[in-house]
């Protein structure tokens, strides 16, 4: 994923040089991605959220749905993906989730994280994930992540003594 975050991340520090400020208000970064039946199912498989309107078209079809609809957390797990790929080593602190509207299993969405705030290492994201073909909007919300400190980024916590 090439973005803006990625490229500041090579930086003396993810997020800043001396007397330019590069992860600023405004910044942002964006990843569009399908997720398909195998997806859904390995979804399935790891959390235990056996919702058939996820898997069966009949069981969609009754609650309302035209096929089935991807897990609304799956669509979110874009956002923490977005920012921990562009600045390894960041702690994602709290995510707050508005479920809009549903995806179809196999409809492709565009993911933003955009920022909001940033003060020291701490950084808010406005998130939002969308439908590519018709914009509207599934999942938005705001997450709140620490950067790591300069010269740290993506080394693992030393282990406890």
């Amino acid at each position: 994923m090439a973005s803006v975050f990625a490229r500041l991340a090579r930086h003396s520090t993810p997020w800043c040089r001396p007397g330019h400020r590069l992860l600023h208000v405004g910044s942002e970064a964006s990843e569009t991605k399908t997720f398909g039946t195998e997806a859904v199912q390995s979804f399935v498989s790891l959390t235990g959220d056996a919702n058939p309107i996820h898997t069966d078209k009949q069981a969609a079809l009754a609650s309302g749905f035209a096929a089935p609809i991807l897990p609304g957390i799956l669509v979110a797990s874009l956002f923490p993906a977005i920012i921990g790929s562009s600045f390894p080593g960041t702690v994602y602190l709290s995510q707050s989730l508005r479920f809009r509207a549903p995806a179809l299993v196999d409809q492709a969405v565009t993911a933003t994280v955009t920022v909001r705030r940033v003060s020291g290492r701490r950084v808010t994201f406005a998130t939002a994930a969308v439908l590519r073909d018709s914009g509207v909007v599934v999942v938005d919300g705001e997450a709140l992540a620490l950067l790591p400190e300069r010269g740290q980024e993506g080394r693992p916590a030393e282990p406890a003594s």
